[in-house]
């Protein structure tokens, strides 16, 4: 039985919006998947998103090659994805400090960004701001990411609830994105995934939109990966749209 990745991909500037500053990425063959959600405004945000999967892209295709990576030991202390990741991570940041350096009326773009690399059913997961990550099968969603965002530092401090935050005017106010710092704390996690699971990655214009259960309900009605990212950005347009979203999926595929 052969194992192959499946992944597929949608943004869609919503209903508010009248423009799009979100970017994605999927590439089955580096088993690179990412979603930037650029911000700014007229700041150009969709050019700090841009910058960051393009950034990222390029430095993960020139890591590619294992001998590039020198493990010792038992290889449980080096994660060299994990390295690959967050030097991608902080390459695109600095990319962005840059790109304002040379256009000072973009001095307020930045993006979030959530992404993967998936190895076999190894997967190393990097993110900052609130982008999010989840992991699906067909009985539960669970999110992987922890929001990088004021309402979510109120809810782990127990001043806010969940449903409190998801209707609190400062919910999109995040405590980090790339661009405006050189001190990123990007979070990493390191898993594996079943045969059976599927990771999800969006934009918050997905998860403000629509619930985590709604989302699962959603991704089991759909068919296939492709209906199910068209569904899912459907579902947050039907919701009101407030926002750019977007979706990607991806699951090993048995043949």
């Amino acid at each position: 039985m052969m194992m192959a990745l499946e992944a597929a991909g949608l943004t869609d500037v919503g209903l508010v919006r009248n423009h799009n500053e979100d970017n994605l990425f999927f590439d089955t063959g580096l088993g690179l998947f990412i979603v930037a959600d650029g911000l700014g405004g007229h700041a150009a945000g969709e050019v700090a998103s841009k910058i960051v999967v393009d950034q990222m892209a390029k430095f993960i295709k020139q890591t590619t090659s294992s001998a590039m990576a020198t493990q010792s030991g038992s290889g449980n202390e080096f994660n060299w994805n994990e390295i690959r990741l967050k030097t991608a991570i902080q390459m695109s940041n600095k990319a962005i400090a840059d790109n304002i350096l040379t256009h000072p009326e973009r001095k307020t773009m930045g993006s979030t960004v959530v992404a993967c690399l998936v190895d076999g059913k190894r997967v190393t997961m990097a993110h900052v701001g609130d982008s999010r990550a989840y992991r699906l099968d067909k009985n539960s969603i669970q999110q992987i990411t922890r929001d990088h965002s004021w309402v979510a530092e109120q809810v782990a401090n127990g001043l806010l609830t969940k449903e409190e935050a998801k209707r609190h005017p400062f919910r999109n106010i995040i405590t980090q994105a790339l661009g405006n710092t050189s001190e990123l704390d990007i979070e990493v996690h390191d898993f594996e995934i079943t045969n059976s699971e599927t990771i999800l990655l969006c934009s918050d214009g997905l998860s403000g939109m629509v619930s985590d259960e709604q989302i699962l309900e959603v991704f089991n009605e759909a068919s296939n990966l492709r209906h199910a990212v068209r569904s899912l950005v459907s579902q947050a347009i039907d919701n009101g749209g407030e926002d750019n979203v977007s979706v990607v999926l991806v699951r090993h595929n048995l043949a």
